[in-house]
């Protein structure tokens, strides 16, 4: 009997251990199991944080970075970055700052902010203590670069049309007071004055007309059909050609007979006769040289001076509105400041890049390439 109750005690032993051992390897089982599920879940949370246009970044309690999406780390050319310190990754003390007030204080904080490195910036930053590990912050960056350089170009752009206005409108108020405050003005200064009153009304009638032809072309979408280029630009040659000759220019076309793209026939009139109208304003002597090519894929047209030139340091602004190299020059030459900015958008509108190459008192050459379809 006593060796039955061992035997039963140990086989009961033997099936405590078992049943011990089959818990542990079930826990075993279970908890792999979570890991694997939570290491899923990162990846899944780490795809989905790439995938985000938003730059994102986590840092740990000494601002080192743990986590970069790939909006950040193509923001800040981040190639191995984790464990380095966010100042080290963003060369932006006001980040670090901003970082640390978030681990200290805790709540949201949010700046805008500009950045230098690799390129300068403006962002919208958002940093915030980590709920689940109060140890780390998260960093979110909106780059508002373009927004901020839309809206400085809003604001010039209004500030520019008010001054472009105001001074002809100036002109015409004093000169129409003085003759009718002086009736007894001798006819000569009364000629005088109705010109210069007539030629500042034309002058913002040109305003007014460019940027109509700007606005309808900013705004509606561009109706297209097969245009022929080469006919476009000798018709603006000969329109202009009286204007060359009054000028003592010679104003050549090189190009073939027919050149046949998909486009607004209307809109390629008038980027070739801002430009060659362009060309003979600032030119006093020599030539005007309009020539058109095409390579099978682009058409590319270049309208070639021997006019004043343009300093190097204007280049990169002269299609800007309203931009003027010499605002007195352009004002006796009856420009608008606008004639190049519409060229510019009306090539780009198409598919197409404007180019421009100068030298100062030497010459300049525009061109305008334009895909030949859609």
């Amino acid at each position: 009997m006593g060796l039955l109750v061992v035997a039963s005690l140990g086989w009961q032993a033997v099936r405590t251990g078992d049943l011990m051992l089959a818990e542990t390897f079930v826990e075993r089982s279970r908890v792999e199991s979570l890991r694997a599920e939570l290491a899923k879940r990162e990846l899944a949370v780490d795809a989905m944080a790439d995938g985000l246009e938003v730059a994102v970044m986590i840092c740990d309690e000494r601002a080192s970075l743990q986590f970069a999406n790939r909006a950040a780390r193509e923001a800040f050319r981040i190639q191995d970055g984790m464990g380095r310190g966010i100042l080290e990754v963003t060369l932006s003390y006001e980040l670090q700052g901003l970082v640390q007030t978030a681990l200290r204080e805790g709540g949201v904080h949010r700046a805008e902010l500009p950045f230098r490195f690799p390129e300068d910036r403006i962002a919208q930053v958002v940093v915030w203590r980590d709920l689940l590990d109060p140890a780390r912050c998260v960093l979110s960056l909106t780059d508002i670069t373009n927004l901020r350089r839309l809206e400085r170009m809003r604001t010039d752009f209004v500030a520019n049309v008010s001054h472009e206005l105001r001074t002809p409108l100036t002109i015409i108020r004093t000169m129409a007071e003085t003759l009718h405050d002086d009736p007894d003005l001798d006819a000569g200064t009364t000629s005088r004055y109705l010109e210069r009153i007539v030629s500042e009304v034309d002058r913002l009638s040109m305003i007014s007309n460019d940027l109509l032809i700007l606005s309808a072309a900013e705004s509606s979408p561009i109706r297209k059909q097969d245009c022929d280029l080469a006919e476009v630009v000798r018709s603006v040659v000969t329109q202009l050609s009286f204007k060359a000759r009054e000028k003592g220019l010679d104003l050549v076309y090189e190009g073939p007979e027919e050149l046949v793209l998909t486009a607004n026939s209307a809109q390629m009139t008038q980027v070739a006769l801002n430009l060659v109208d362009n060309a003979i304003k600032y030119t006093n002597e020599g030539s005007v040289h309009v020539s058109l090519a095409s390579d099978g894929r682009e058409a590319v047209l270049r309208v070639r001076d021997t006019g004043v030139g343009i300093a190097s340091e204007h280049l990169a602004r002269i299609f800007e509105r309203f931009y003027r190299v010499d605002r007195a020059r352009s004002r006796a030459s009856g420009g608008t400041g606008l004639g190049l900015s519409i060229v510019k958008h009306l090539v780009e509108s198409h598919g197409g890049q404007v180019r421009v190459t100068s030298e100062l008192n030497t010459g300049s050459t525009f061109e305008a390439v334009i895909p030949l379809q859609d």
